[in-house]
């Protein structure tokens, strides 16, 4: 009894430090302030290299102008790709905008693959926080808004 005792209590040990060590060894999660609310959400490709990102905006109850950060960016693709725009400042508390995104040719999506995929496109808004010393970083500002696949315009 005792040797399965120090058995079992040997294997919750191991559990314990690897659950601490998996822990340590993750990314931090990203900041995420809710400053903007997006609804609207609209992807498409209007040729191989350009994506076209529409939105509606809306600032939190209780925010204000100026937001704290030098840029703010739309990342439409998220988790699958990695691309952001920048989107001229913020004027209104609520609105629209559309951005024009290149793609770069080496950025190698597979649409198709995307399509197969049920959820392939997050959308959000993201500021960049720039402090003395550190390194640039961007704190998602906004909800995250699934949307389709987009589709090539004119087809």
């Amino acid at each position: 009894m005792s040797h399965r005792l120090r058995t079992i209590t040997q294997i919750r040990y191991s559990i314990a430090i690897l659950s601490l060590f998996f822990h340590a060894c993750a990314p931090p999660p990203e900041p995420n302030k809710s400053l903007v609310k997006i609804t609207n959400v609209a992807l498409v490709r209007l040729d191989a290299q350009t994506l076209r990102v529409t939105l509606s905006y809306d600032l939190e109850p209780g925010v204000t102008l100026p937001l704290p950060y030098k840029t703010i960016v739309v990342t439409p693709l998220e988790p699958s790709v990695k691309i952001a725009g920048a989107l001229s400042e913020f004027i209104l508390s609520n609105d629209s905008v559309a951005v024009d995104l290149d793609i770069p040719a080496d950025a190698g999506i597979d649409w198709q693959a995307l399509t197969a995929k049920d959820a392939c496109c997050q959308v959000s808004l993201k500021g960049l926080r720039e402090q003395p010393g550190a390194a640039p970083t961007y704190e998602r500002i906004s909800n995250i808004v699934q949307a389709p696949v987009p589709p090539l315009a004119g087809s």
